[in-house]
């Protein structure tokens, strides 16, 4: 459907008029796909979020590219990603820049009433000179979601209180010690690979809206009576989203209620009699 299946390389990869567009995830059985965020453990950084560019066999590299690689990797499958580097960095760690807010509030003087609505969602700048080429075997089996503040302002995404989500609307340009700024458009930014690829592409990333009609569907029973204890959902549960992640529901009142939506999304999740709410 998208190309030729090569698995010439360590790993597989899909070739697109001679260009691969994604590449497999080690040990996830999904693939990594161009315009996707992913995340790679750094010497100096620990964790980082990229965004991937292009995907070339390490043997097609310079040797520079390579320095210290072992053979499995020269001969594995390389991704070329933008770095997203965390606002404090960008700050040169100056704690006293970082009160100030969110970069994509204070480079245009902007005041935003709603900043209650981004909680302690940590900030990305997209370092537009700073890329890297890294092997598909350094993929960390993180799956980031970087949402833009215009998706978050319409409440479209909710990042509050949530892990391994970010928040980008700046895009920077590093120099001699300094960075120069601007804002990123919504229309110019990727949140998931089917955004530049087509609705095609099926990557790990867009697991993440499921997520959210999860949880919106939650929200709306909840919300119906003030005083309800249970309430019943029903939507659609894929088997990628079985792999993506577990949810755990926790109830008020002293009890927990570990439910798995993988196998029973219509069941009664809210009831405080349930076996399991102990």
């Amino acid at each position: 459907m998208f190309g030729r299946i090569d698995s010439s390389a360590e790993g597989l990869c899909v070739r697109f008029s001679m260009a691969m567009r994604c590449a497999e995830r080690p040990g996830m059985f999904t693939m990594l796909w161009q315009h996707e965020f992913y995340m790679v453990m750094e010497v100096t950084y620990g964790e980082y979020v990229y965004q991937a560019l292009e995907f070339k066999v390490g043997s097609s590299l310079p040797p520079d590219e390579l320095k210290g690689s072992t053979t499995k990797e020269k001969n594995g499958v390389w991704v070329r990603g933008v770095a997203y580097a965390p606002s404090l960095h960008v700050r040169k760690f100056n704690k006293l820049e970082e009160r100030k807010g969110y970069l994509f509030h204070t480079i245009a003087d902007e005041a935003d009433g709603d900043v209650a609505l981004y909680g302690k969602c940590p900030e990305l700048v997209r370092v537009e000179n700073c890329t890297a080429w890294r092997p598909m075997s350094s993929v960390l089996p993180n799956i980031p979601r970087v949402v833009h503040p215009d998706d978050i302002k319409t409440r479209m995404t909710h990042v509050a209180g949530r892990v391994l989500h970010f928040v980008c609307g700046v895009a920077g340009v590093e120099g001699e010690g300094t960075f120069t700024f601007r804002k990123i458009a919504r229309s110019t930014f990727y949140m998931y690979p089917e955004e530049a690829l087509g609705s095609r592409v099926q990557s790990a990333s867009i697991v993440w809206e499921q997520i959210e009609r999860l949880f919106s569907n939650i929200r709306n029973v909840m919300s119906k009576s003030g005083t309800a204890r249970s309430g019943s959902l029903s939507m659609e549960w894929t088997a990628g989203s079985m792999n993506f992640v577990e949810v755990t529901v926790c109830i008020y009142y002293g009890y927990a209620l570990k439910r798995n939506f993988y196998s029973k999304l219509t069941s009664n999740v809210f009831d405080k009699g349930d076996d399991e709410a102990r």
